[in-house]
């Protein structure tokens, strides 16, 4: 008997007219008139729906390598037109359940995705009956005309999860969750919640390779792993790749089987990194209900930090507080130098006597050695001038852990490369470099996600990352992945990404058996191949152009020691906002202040050291919490995405990478102006000497505030080219920074006078779904882009009074509870 594999029932090779893809393909699908081919990939991901449909899987995970693309789009389409093909042909049974098909993400933005589709010379969201959730949980179609949602039993919506959890007042058959577009898990947990409270027949999600869909459902999870795509490539072959519509990139080259490793060797680097880990392993350990003392949590934030440095710890530090990450490495070290842990007792006392000196005193050491001569930073400019000749034609992109270290490493490699720092973070543009100079370098966090592209790109990891983060090394935003890695992390990294595939596989072998798909590949985990080193630190710097040699020899396995302390600092966790104190662990309560807000006397919990968006007058302003006052208009996020509408609203105008950018250069500039008060002494000294240069800035208190960021910049561009004469700064004076960054400047001034103008007005022209004035205007100034949507991601609401304080979890803040009687006290409320 013939074997017959699972690519035989995803893809069968009989295919006739009557097929879907083959009717699809006839009609041809285009994306903003260009054709969209549905390759071996997609089919095979569709088919693979259809069957689990079928097969009466309720909830079924498909996992995708990391990047940005409109698979989930592409999902809701799919299933809203075989079920539309059912109802007009009368054709078998249907394996798409009754009601609305929902695809839900955070701003994936399908309303305007399938205004740009069609099939033929009908428009898909025309023809698939598309429309929006809004925020009071009725639907609005793209003419704008408002329904209820139990009007459309059998239409596809969109939600957009910076909305929260509208109730549409009835059930729904199957949700789609785009969860490539959500930060966290507690988003991710939001959306599934939703799906239940309104009964949904089945969720399918799409997800990034390597998340895991937690254990509240049983899930029939299908991870498209480097095996298995290079299996597809080899069998069926690729089609071209266009748009983020289709998965045909991920078979542009054949996928690697795993990431290569670039390997340096450091002794004192690795054995301070060893005592200090240690240590934090030793700390895991203690069985005590107290929470961990500060300088303990300190010192694993400070080892982060450190570990995380590839250039100036000072650098480093400047933009850790300058983009509100928390403390910098120079303020816990000195939390951790004055942790003396006196006056603990019992687990937390012995700890302090046996353990606490040698990890004290560990990652201090590690913290000098590293603060004046970073040796990882002439690695990294090694590792790029490798990169650039040995895979000549595609782009470097240099990842991070966050936007604050990609600035900083990003400054580092401007000063020695002779570039703006600011292009360096902008994203690769799609195809392959133009050539092998600086244009073809890109520092960028991950939470920036590229597309998948067709073209070479290489990704230079720097570190391991967590285990919970593995998928990053399998992203399809790159074709080759390298990791930097210390000789003694080498067998950590590659028993995680070992049991990563390990795991993939068994997922793929049991959902190929419930569902009868056939033969899978044979589970393979090479070892990590060694592309670069291993380099030696601890002596000469290497020369740029001296690539070195091979080097299969190991240090000792410490790989079960590292995982412990993975979940060390996990359990330290971060906040839920950046701008808040990193010193505070992720459970810990945070002081809050409860606000009685009208009509209902509903109570919202805010935490009580942060400001929030107010309008005051025909003013948009930023203000303490405890500033609030009765009357007082305070603009608040519904859902997800807990972002100020300034920011949303620049977000629209301008991708994430441009903002980046901007970030970049207005942090540039408030160093400047602090590196000129430094050197002053004090502000009425920063104004004589800005006097002295022609400037007409009337008071020193209006200088402080370019410093601490509650102006943007001056009104007048000279000012900031003074600043910039006066600190010495070239990253200012320099290719006309200091220009580009005014008109930056003006622009966000610009927006922000016209929130103060129209914020009120256009709230409540969108909830009424009516474009009125204040909306044109907004509309305007936002490059002729609709951002009612955006608005609906906002509530206004009146402060009736303000109640007192108390203690509670970072995750609670911010909700509603839901409406209380006017004579409620906020105190009483749980």
């Amino acid at each position: 008997m013939a074997r017959v594999t699972y690519l035989d029932c995803l893809v069968p090779p009989d295919a006739g007219p009557a097929d879907f893809f083959e009717r699809v393909q006839a009609l041809r699908m285009t994306d903003r008139g260009r054709t969209v081919d549905l390759g071996p990939l997609d089919r095979a991901t569709l088919t693979l729906l259809s069957h689990a449909l079928s097969s009466n899987q309720r909830s079924v995970y498909l996992s995708l390598p990391r990047g940005r693309h409109d698979l989930a789009v592409l999902v809701g389409i799919y299933l809203q037109l075989i079920r539309r093909g059912a109802e007009l042909t009368g054709g078998p049974s249907c394996p798409v359940p009754d009601g609305p098909v929902v695809v839900v993400g955070l701003r994936t933005n399908v309303t305007v995705r399938l205004a740009q589709l069609a099939i033929g010379r009908q428009n898909l969201s025309r023809a698939l009956r598309m429309q929006r959730i809004r925020g009071d949980g009725r639907v609005v179609d793209l003419q704008g005309k408002i329904t209820r949602a139990v009007d459309s039993p059998s239409g596809l919506f969109y939600l957009n999860t910076a909305l929260g959890r509208p109730s549409l007042g009835t059930s729904v058959g199957t949700v789609v969750i785009d969860r490539t577009s959500m930060a966290n898990d507690q988003s991710w947990e939001r959306a599934l919640a939703w799906a239940s409270e309104h009964d949904a027949a089945r969720v399918v999600a799409v997800a990034d390779l390597g998340t895991q869909p937690g254990s509240g459902r049983a899930w029939t999870q299908w991870p498209w792993t480097p095996a298995l795509r290079a299996d597809v490539r080899h069998t069926l072959g690729h089609r071209p790749a266009y748009g983020p519509l289709t998965s045909n990139a991920l078979l542009a080259h054949r996928p690697a089987a795993t990431a290569s490793v670039a390997l340096y060797r450091h002794e004192q680097l690795a054995e301070l990194h060893r005592t200090v880990v240690a240590g934090v392993v030793a700390a895991r350990r203690v069985h005590t209900s107290e929470s961990w003392p500060q300088p303990i949590a300190d010192a694993v934030r400070l080892l982060n930090l450190l570990w995380c440095s590839w250039g100036s710890i000072g650098k480093q530090d400047a933009w850790q507080v300058l983009m509100g990450r928390g403390s910098g490495a120079r303020a816990l070290a000195r939390s951790v130098s004055r942790g003396t842990l006196e006056g603990r007792v019992g687990p937390w006392g012995l700890f302090r006597e046996t353990q606490w000196p040698d990890l004290r005193r560990g990652v201090l050491d590690l913290y000098e050695l590293l603060y004046d001569d970073n040796p990882r930073r002439n690695l990294l400019l090694a590792l790029i001038a490798w990169a650039r000749a040995d895979r000549a034609g595609g782009p470097v992109i240099v990842r991070t852990r966050s936007r604050s270290a990609a600035a900083a490493v990003a400054e580092e490699l401007a000063d020695t490369l002779g570039v703006d720092a600011d292009s360096l973070l902008l994203a690769p543009r799609p195809g392959p470099a133009a050539n092998g100079g600086a244009s073809a370098l890109h520092v960028m966090p991950y939470t920036e996600r590229l597309a998948w592209d067709a073209s070479p790109r290489l990704e230079l990891h720097l570190g391991v990352p967590s285990t919970l983060h593995t998928g990053v090394l399998f992203s399809g935003a790159a074709d080759e992945h390298v990791a930097v890695v210390e000789q003694s992390e080498y067998t950590w990294l590659e028993r995680s990404a070992s049991r990563a595939l390990h795991g993939w596989h068994e997922q793929i072998r049991q959902s190929a058996a419930v569902l009868r798909l056939g033969e899978v590949p044979e589970s393979a985990t090479p070892p990590l191949p060694v592309a670069y080193g291993p380099v030696d630190l601890s002596g000469p710097s290497p020369a740029p152009d001296d690539l070195p040699q091979r080097d299969s020899r190991l240090t000792l396995d410490l790989s079960a020691l590292f995982e412990d302390y993975d979940a060390s600092t996990r359990a330290i966790g971060t906040p839920a906002n950046p701008s808040h104190s990193a010193t505070a662990a992720a459970d810990d309560p945070v002081p809050a202040t409860a606000v009685l807000t009208e009509p209902d006397g509903a109570v919202l919990w805010l935490r009580s050291d942060e400001q929030v968006d107010v309008l005051i007058g025909q003013r948009y302003a930023r203000m303490p919490v405890t500033a609030l006052t009765p009357g007082s208009r305070l603009l608040r996020a519904r859902g997800d995405g807990q972002s100020r509408l300034h920011d949303r609203l620049v977000m629209v105008i301008h991708d994430s990478a441009e903002v980046t950018a901007m970030d970049t250069m207005i942090g540039y500039f408030r160093q400047a102006i602090t590196t000129v008060h430094e050197q002053r002494g004090s502000w009425p000294n920063v104004l004589t000497a800005l006097k002295n240069l022609g400037s007409e800035v009337s008071s020193w208190q209006a200088v402080s505030k370019w410093a601490d960021g509650s102006v943007i910049a001056p009104e007048d561009p000279q000012d900031i080219h003074r600043v910039a004469l006066l600190a010495r700064d070239t990253r200012l004076t320099a290719g006309g920074t200091w220009q580009r960054l005014a008109r930056m400047a003006e622009e966000l001034r610009r927006l922000h006078r016209a929130l103060g103008h129209t914020a009120a007005a256009a709230m409540t022209e969108a909830a009424r779904g009516t474009e009125g004035p204040a909306l044109r205007q907004l509309k305007t100034l936002c490059s002729g882009i609709d951002v009612s949507e955006v608005l609906e991601e906002f509530d206004l609401v009146v402060v009736r009074r303000i109640g007192g304080q108390k203690g509670m979890s970072a995750a609670a803040l911010g909700r509603v509870p839901g409406p209380r009687s006017a004579s409620s006290s906020p105190q009483e409320t749980p």
